[in-house]
């Protein structure tokens, strides 16, 4: 079996920022910090790492604690929630180009199973792959809430997702991502990795991290499940 995991924002999707407003708004609920869009590129980050670096950027570091941690996420689930149905009435959430097509074919293959590895909280993952209509695709994964540090997040994904095909054995492992902390950290969790310039990064400076296959976009399906077998010695 082939574990392909992706990440959400500017991989499968694109949700017009609805995430870090929500997340503004919960810091500013909660630890009374305004923040605008320059404080921090949230690009690749884990969601409990995305508020470290806040709170010691406005020296608060000493606000840390796991009481406040799970208001914090408390209240940016309930804000995400808000911030995505707006955004969805809008018509500013998007499905990336090929996202679609590349799901359904891997789907449809049985040597190939599909999970998630995203610096997303679960909650927060679950709830924007349902309010697009893309959570029936995916069984497993490794999330924020796992951990901050996104290389762990990555192997409890892939651990998963070798529980989730047992007793079948696992030929090879993918990280589909578009930013380079999904190669670097894809990469030293013993993964794989295709690059795709669909999110903040251009497709060269994506290269320059070295994945294994670097796309513009997620297409065509056809060659990219290619790839991945012949990567994988299927």
């Amino acid at each position: 079996m082939i574990l392909s995991l992706f990440d959400i924002d500017g991989t499968l999707i694109s949700t017009d920022g609805a995430g870090m407003r929500a997340f503004r708004r919960a810091l500013e609920a909660v630890f009374d910090i305004r923040v605008d869009k320059k404080v921090i590129r949230p690009d690749g980050k884990t969601d409990p790492l995305i508020l470290k670096e806040i709170l010691a950027h406005f020296d608060s570091s000493e606000r840390w604690c796991i009481h406040s941690q799970q208001e914090m996420f408390a209240r940016y689930l309930d804000f995400l929630e808000d911030e995505m149905g707006k955004t969805l009435e809008s018509g500013r959430v998007r499905i990336l180009p090929g996202v679609r097509d590349l799901l359904h074919a891997l789907s449809s293959e049985s040597d190939f199973a599909l999970g998630l590895a995203t610096g997303n909280l679960e909650g927060g993952a679950r709830l924007k792959l349902e309010k697009t209509g893309l959570s029936g695709f995916f069984h497993f994964g490794g999330f924020g809430s796992d951990s901050e540090d996104r290389t762990e997040l990555t192997r409890i994904g892939i651990r998963r997702g070798s529980r989730h095909v047992s007793p079948a054995s696992v030929d090879g492992a993918f990280v589909i991502g578009d930013t380079p902390f999904d190669i670097i950290h894809g990469r030293n969790a013993g993964a794989s990795v295709i690059a795709v310039a669909s999110g903040g990064y251009g497709i060269r400076e994506l290269q320059a991290c070295k994945p294994d296959l670097a796309l513009a976009d997620l297409t065509p399906a056809e060659s990219i499940i290619s790839f991945m077998r012949t990567a994988t010695g299927r």
